[in-house]
């Protein structure tokens, strides 16, 4: 595996963000409604879009980094730079998303509760259609989680990338999973999705995958003979 600094750097900060953001999450339990929860617990939530603000802007890089190393396994492919192009959409949707949303959550929010009345009802009843830009999270985790699930299966084709892979294969699922508890309104999606895949899975994942990244890659020549111990392995 190639050898890049602010590749892996980038892919353990994606896993370190998301982590975080998902204790950000417990740490603030939902109350009324969205808007008296954006009040309540101002600071949290608004920590979380910052870190998934930033979490898209270095999410592009990993894609982009992630997609270089792999060249060589995809380059026959006709869906990875379909998947590719989905994730890097995916991130930035994220980025702008959040970033948008550090100024007007807080805003509507504090306004609509000052107003009260109509007004309160108004912001609270059109909240989500107000403030996301994917409100299932089509986009911003089903994209993302497709291509996680693409890199991983390429992986796997690799003999010593096993775990990584099906870290990668676990995580992605936890995303779309997440995606279909938003679409049915199955809580219990979400919370597998999320709580297993936002809290371990999908972390571990970036982060071994930036670990790996910054590792000095093994030279030709080492490569070359274990080439040929292989080789020599199995014609025995």
């Amino acid at each position: 595996m190639e050898k890049t600094k602010l590749g892996g750097a980038s892919a353990i900060l994606v896993g370190i963000f998301y982590l975080l953001t998902v204790i950000l999450v417990l740490l603030s339990p939902p109350g009324e409604n969205a808007v008296a929860d954006h009040v309540t617990h101002m600071y949290p939530l608004m920590a979380v879009h910052y870190l998934l603000g930033f979490l898209g802007v270095f999410g592009i890089m990993v894609v982009l980094t992630i997609s270089r190393t792999i060249k060589k396994q995809t380059s026959g492919s006709e869906w990875y730079p379909y998947s590719k192009v989905m994730a890097v959409i995916g991130f930035a949707l994220l980025a702008i998303n959040n970033f948008r949303q550090t100024g007007l959550d807080h805003e509507l929010s504090h306004d609509a509760m000052q107003s009260g009345g109509p007004v309160l009802e108004s912001v609270v009843i059109g909240w989500v259609g107000l403030v996301e830009l994917s409100p299932q999270g089509w986009i911003d985790f089903g994209f993302v989680g497709i291509w996680i699930l693409t890199v991983s299966v390429f992986s796997l084709k690799r003999n010593n990338q096993k775990v990584l892979s099906y870290l990668g294969l676990l995580g992605g699922t936890c995303f779309i999973l997440t995606v279909l508890g938003n679409v049915t309104g199955l809580s219990i999606l979400v919370m597998a999705g999320m709580g297993l895949g936002g809290l371990v899975v999908v972390p571990a994942w970036f982060i071994y995958y930036g670990i790996l990244l910054l590792k000095k890659p093994d030279s030709p020549a080492s490569l070359s003979s274990s080439n040929e111990l292989i080789e020599k392995v199995k014609f025995r």
